[in-house]
């Protein structure tokens, strides 16, 4: 990958790797082993893994070998994930799938076209793969998700053979794609009649039946979009977003649960 430092591309599939939970509770892979699975060399992996402990993500200890720190060690540290967010708020994370299918980007909203620099003659003949994904915590919806992809960035199997209950993160990591950087609106505004039925937000005062629209772009190290998203969140989950690029690290919106989970309180 141009422009990108061989340690930084490791660092990049690491962090998908991590934010699938492969690792959890689980030692990761010595230098070695996870050299040979990645193609590059032990110094690479050397490197990569002394940048995750400056961090705070991992630590190495001689006799035991590398582990990730606890989660409530790793504030700031950029790898947040919406189930991470779940999980801090003593939730259960689990992601239905809704829809994967592939699609011309003609026919999602004009705003997603606009967001991959499509013009209205590219978009009529561009194909998309749509993800729509049901985030809940403790089986209770918390987020609606779509996600739109440039189906020539992927091979042609990803909606036959992705797993896409898995972080989606760890699925482009597998296609050698990675996420770099990311530009996100959030707007506040009532639940339409759909978000409230898909929400199951029926239980709530009429007043309190709001949600957070994100609307994100996510590019890659050659700064290509990699990902288009709209989230619809509960408001009741997500009370405030902290949302922050660091260097290559992807740091998401934490929901107000999840930070007080975590001992910060809201912002």
């Amino acid at each position: 990958m141009a422009g990108i430092a061989k340690y930084q591309k490791v660092i990049q599939q690491l962090e998908a790797m991590i934010q699938s939970g492969i690792y959890n509770g689980r030692k990761l892979p010595a230098e070695p082993e996870l050299a040979e699975k990645l193609g590059v060399s032990r110094s690479v992996i050397r490197q990569a893994y002394g940048e995750l402990e400056r961090l705070g993500i991992i630590e190495r200890r001689a006799g035991i070998g590398t582990t990730l720190k606890n989660p409530r060690q790793q504030k700031g540290t950029g790898i947040a994930s919406l189930a991470g967010q779940i999980t801090a708020a003593d939730m259960q994370p689990s992601t239905q799938v809704l829809a994967a299918e592939r699609i011309l980007a003609s026919a999602a909203e004009l705003w997603v076209s606009a967001a991959f620099g499509l013009s209205p003659n590219e978009a009529a003949q561009t194909p998309l793969h749509r993800i729509s994904r049901l985030r809940c915590g403790d089986g209770r919806p918390v987020a609606a998700q779509v996600i739109y992809l440039l189906a020539e960035q992927f091979r042609g199997d990803l909606l036959e053979t992705a797993d896409f209950t898995r972080s989606i993160f760890a699925i482009y990591a597998e296609h050698d794609r990675f996420p770099a950087r990311a530009e996100e609106v959030i707007s506040a505004r009532p639940a339409t009649e759909a978000e409230i039925k898909q929400l199951k937000m029926k239980d709530l005062p009429a007043g309190g039946r709001l949600v957070y629209v994100r609307d994100r772009i996510t590019y890659d190290g050659n700064d290509r979009v990699l990902e288009v998203m709209r989230s619809v969140d509960r408001g009741d989950f997500f009370r405030s977003y902290r949302y922050a690029i660091q260097g290559a690290h992807l740091v998401d919106g934490m929901s107000g649960r999840a930070r007080e989970a975590q001992g910060e309180g809201n912002v």
